[in-house]
């Protein structure tokens, strides 16, 4: 179940939680926070895997408005993977012939700063009924994906109906769930909703994870759960300045995920979003980086390094690439 109490929504809930669990707020650092229009949102539970002491954590790092959010680089984009041109119906994008996304929520578990869809993410203009007649009428589509937003932060019920409307269609086969919600607030995972992901077979459940610190006893009882429930369970990371970009850091996180019971699927180069290119490394650094993974970690370990190309055109692997321009 969903209780408002377990988020600090604003910066002054933060400070108050903070005072309440002992922390001195002025060495906290937090008193310049910024206001944005992409507001704070944290978990309390994921705020308490965060080193308050430390302003260069790389968990409080990723979910902490920065000021250099408002500056805007001009080859930044609110919609920088595309999502507006391939979509035919709200609620749908339709980019790769034989799968889509399913878009019915706005909502997360948590605000981070570097979300390529925090522009975008301020109305919800899905149309249920629609999207699954789209669905319905376009037999090539053996995947449904649910993105957002977070799926994970459905209601059980309409978790539980969405899912048995899509296993009515014939020709969609697999159902796949994007969420960061197993890794920043993992008590959502209810029994109702493992039994949804049951009820979806096949499924795959491919968890955002990128700093070996969120890979906690919660996390990992999680993932046995809906493992259980019979979904595969990948991951996929964002590489980011000043949180994983680092062959040691990200070495660690691979091989912890593996243990854990979960493969990592792919390594995202950062996409172009407004405001985020404080997060953003070369693409020539994040190339030196998984060089120096292979043949150091077994091949189980390893993602795959894509690029989400602007304009909809979908990811391609890092090292299919020729040429780069010099800010990505």
């Amino acid at each position: 179940m969903l209780y408002s109490s377990d988020f600090i929504c604003s910066t002054p809930s933060l400070i108050e939680y903070l005072k309440e669990s002992g922390f001195d707020t002025k060495t906290a650092h937090i008193g310049d926070l910024i206001e944005h229009p992409f507001s704070l949102l944290i978990p309390k539970y994921y705020a308490d895997l965060i080193d308050w002491r430390d302003p260069d954590d790389p968990l409080r790092k990723m979910i902490l408005p920065d000021k250099l959010e408002h500056e805007v680089k001009n080859y930044e984009l609110a919609d920088p993977i595309g999502d507006a041109v391939c979509s035919p119906t709200p609620g749908v994008v339709h980019r790769y012939p034989d799968r889509c996304l399913l878009m019915l929520t706005n909502v997360c578990a948590v605000h981070c700063r570097f979300c390529f869809r925090k522009n975008i993410l301020d109305t919800n203009g899905a149309h249920l009924d629609k999207a699954l007649a789209y669905i319905r009428a376009h037999i090539e589509i053996w995947e449904v994906i649910f993105s957002g937003g977070d799926p994970f932060m459905f209601t059980d019920h309409f978790m539980e109906s969405i899912v048995s409307k899509l296993r009515r269609i014939p020709h969609v086969k697999m159902i796949r769930f994007h969420t960061r919600t197993p890794v920043v607030y993992p008590q959502k995972i209810t029994p109702n909703l493992l039994a949804s992901l049951q009820n979806a077979g096949p499924c795959s459940v491919v968890l955002h994870v990128n700093h070996p610190r969120e890979i906690t006893p919660a996390f990992i009882a999680v993932v046995s759960k809906m493992r259980t429930a019979g979904a595969l369970i990948l991951s996929q990371t964002v590489l980011l300045k000043g949180v994983n970009d680092h062959e040691k850091i990200l070495g660690e996180l691979f091989k912890k995920l593996v243990e854990s019971g979960v493969k990592p699927y792919y390594l995202h180069h950062l996409d172009l979003t407004k405001g985020t290119h404080h997060f953003r490394i070369s693409v020539a650094r994040g190339k030196e980086i998984i060089q120096k993974l292979r043949g150091t970690i077994s091949g189980l370990c390893m993602p795959e390094y894509v690029i989400d190309t602007p304009g909809g055109y979908g990811k391609i692997p890092v090292f299919w690439f020729s040429q780069i321009a010099k800010h990505t």
